[in-house]
């Protein structure tokens, strides 16, 4: 009962949003603009998301290896994209990260260890965010109204102080508590280690940004890239929330109001939510793919 009320209420999120820009859109300035989409640059947005999909399952697989969980890369890089999958074709369903989730505790990983690891995923791109956040919203938030500019870097250099006071502190912890489980969770706090999963989380992001300036560019939006490193985060950020089916309706408002405060139509911004979506569902297919032949392969031993 409570998945179907959950699914109703993002369900009701995505399509209240997506009516609103809907209702103040130009049909037929969208369509010009995905029309005259360069392929060329699309081609090198693709390229470039992949990339950093094969960042991002490492840094999962770093951070089940901190936790105790050693396997390869392609076990990781494979229920990765099998996540991906569930979170594009399938969304609010059947969560990605519940996948990943049911996966590892399939394969011997205790629950708490497959859980967090998948939290930590998601935190140390979290994190990356912030950083970028911290950087370009001195540099480029001027188009922003000042309370939010202001709220904003506050946020960002508060969240990256904390987390920075909590590992640098955190071998005392370990020493307090000698609790087996809280050694294991908390060794990725380890400063080496954590080191290595921020930047992690870091190159992620700016490939991210860079992915998304890149179907900008196929859409003709000429926007400088230090803009599109401040606004691409907040996006993010803002439809990875749990409050949609997938972030939509978030992700394109978001980028039409952005884009729409830099002096472009709005519908820009809607053609270049369609494009990211466009993009993450390729991924997703390979993820299908992946998934639908584990299964094949199983029938075939059985």
């Amino acid at each position: 009962m409570k998945k179907a009320l959950s699914f109703l209420l993002k369900l009701a999120v995505s399509a209240g949003l997506l009516y609103y820009l809907f209702r103040r859109t130009d049909f037929s300035l969208l369509w010009q603009s995905l029309k005259g989409l360069s392929w060329s640059w699309a081609l090198l947005a693709v390229a470039t998301f992949f990339v950093f999909q094969f960042i991002s399952a490492l840094r999962w697989q770093r951070i089940n290896i901190c936790l105790g969980f050693p396997k390869d890369y392609l076990y990781f890089c494979r229920i990765y994209f099998i996540g991906m999958y569930f979170n594009t074709f399938l969304p609010g369903l059947l969560g990605g990260d519940i996948v990943r989730v049911f996966y590892l505790v399939k394969d011997g990983a205790p629950k708490s260890v497959a859980s967090f690891s998948v939290l930590y995923d998601r935190a140390f791109g979290f994190l990356g965010a912030m950083f970028l956040l911290l950087v370009f919203l001195p540099m480029e938030g001027d188009f922003l109204p000042p309370l939010a500019r202001e709220s904003l870097f506050f946020l960002s250099a508060g969240v990256l102080l904390t987390i920075l006071f909590l590992v640098l502190f955190s071998k005392k912890l370990r020493e307090r508590i000698g609790h087996e489980l809280f050694q294991t969770l908390t060794s990725v706090a380890q400063p080496a280690r954590f080191l290595e999963l921020l930047l992690l989380g870091l190159a992620v992001q700016v490939l991210f940004n860079i992915h998304l300036i890149f179907l900008g560019r196929a859409l003709g939006i000429d926007l400088a890239w230090s803009k599109f490193f401040l606004i691409v985060p907040l996006m993010g950020i803002l439809a990875s929330l749990p409050i949609s089916l997938g972030g939509f309706g978030v992700r394109e408002g978001t980028l039409s109001y952005f884009l729409e405060l830099l002096g472009y139509p709005p519908e820009l911004g809607i053609a270049l939510g369609f494009l990211t979506y466009g993009v993450m569902l390729l991924g997703g297919a390979v993820g299908g793919f992946l998934y639908l032949w584990g299964g094949r392969r199983k029938d075939g031993n059985t």
